[in-house]
């Protein structure tokens, strides 16, 4: 059994790397296509730009879907069985296909961020309150907290990037993700050090 949870963070790691991979190669695209259209300096302020970035937005947000639905998979397998966890993430994934065609992409997107959102808050409150209904890889009170700020933020900096953007608070909740991101990189990587300075074991 212990076998079969390895095989399977395995295999998560490694979709979730070559998702990872391929946001990368369509952001390399993206900035290589902008500098190559930017020999125009006033090509931004014609149909062409408003072209460029849908065009951006279609090819990137695919794998920002997988990438939530395997943060899907990984989020919750702290609170529920495999099995429950895999048929959870079809819903999610069928009604987010549902959504796309009806509502559209964005719309979409929003409904799985603010599901995923609303999960690993309630993962947080739990962390906080030391609750042994959660369940970690890893021991250790400073690893739990900061693997679960790292989820946070990343779904909060997503969420920001696909539906905030037009609004006022978009630069002060992009920076409240980047915070939750940066703290749980180092609650993760330096716990012995966080827990000596806060007496937390």
């Amino acid at each position: 059994m212990k076998l079969q949870g390895l095989k399977y963070d395995y295999y998560l790691i490694i979709l979730t790397t070559f998702i990872l991979f391929a946001i990368g190669i369509v952001c390399l695209y993206a900035i290589t296509y902008y500098n190559y259209l930017a020999v125009d300096p006033q090509w931004t302020r014609t149909g062409q730009y408003m072209d460029f970035i849908n065009s951006m937005d279609s090819y990137l947000y695919p794998f920002l879907i997988l990438l939530l639905v395997t943060l899907g998979l990984c989020i919750p397998k702290r609170l529920l069985d495999r099995d429950i966890l895999v048929k959870f993430c079809a819903l999610a994934l069928g009604v987010t296909l549902i959504l796309t065609f009806s509502s559209g992409i964005e719309a979409a997107l929003g409904f799985l961020l603010v599901v995923m959102i609303g999960i690993q808050s309630y993962v947080l409150i739990l962390v906080f309150r030391r609750s042994k209904a959660v369940r970690f890889e890893k021991e250790g009170y400073v690893v739990r907290l900061g693997s679960t700020l790292l989820h946070l933020g990343i779904v909060i900096v997503i969420f920001n990037f696909v539906n905030l953007r037009e609004a006022q608070f978009h630069i002060p909740v992009f920076w409240i993700g980047t915070l939750l991101i940066t703290a749980g990189n180092i609650f993760s990587f330096y716990p012995a050090r966080i827990s000596s300075l806060f007496h937390t074991k």
